[in-house]
């Protein structure tokens, strides 16, 4: 967990968020652990996540896509036999999570979409 951990760009995040960027990464991983995911493979793609931050806009968009991307998928397969406006209206579906809204108004070329998928 610290070789994870060691990653984390504090000094890119504001001060008032940094603790706790920290701590909910570290229960996160704790929670992996826990679960027993918590793989050298997705520990690696964790450390990825964090790092892609400082490297490009493009490239920490492409993560967060990607994320959203598995988190639509789980979703919809665990939501599929709810009543369709349960389930558009869940605070669970990440189609209605801020973030994703924003992230869908990006230009295609900097979230790698094509053809509208």
């Amino acid at each position: 967990m610290k070789q994870l951990t060691g990653f984390i760009p504090i000094a890119a995040l504001p001060e008032s968020t940094a603790a706790s960027a920290k701590k909910q990464l570290i229960e996160t991983i704790e929670w992996l652990d826990k679960e027993g995911a918590a793989t050298e493979t997705n520990l690696k793609l964790l450390t990825a996540i964090v790092e892609s931050i400082l490297c490009s806009e493009e490239l920490y968009t492409r993560f967060l896509q990607c994320g959203f991307d598995a988190a639509i998928e789980f979703f919809d397969t665990n939501s599929q036999n709810w009543e369709f406006e349960e389930s558009t209206s869940s605070p669970y579906n990440p189609r209605n999570w801020d973030e994703y809204k924003q992230l869908q108004k990006l230009p295609p070329s900097l979230t790698n979409k094509e053809n509208g998928s």
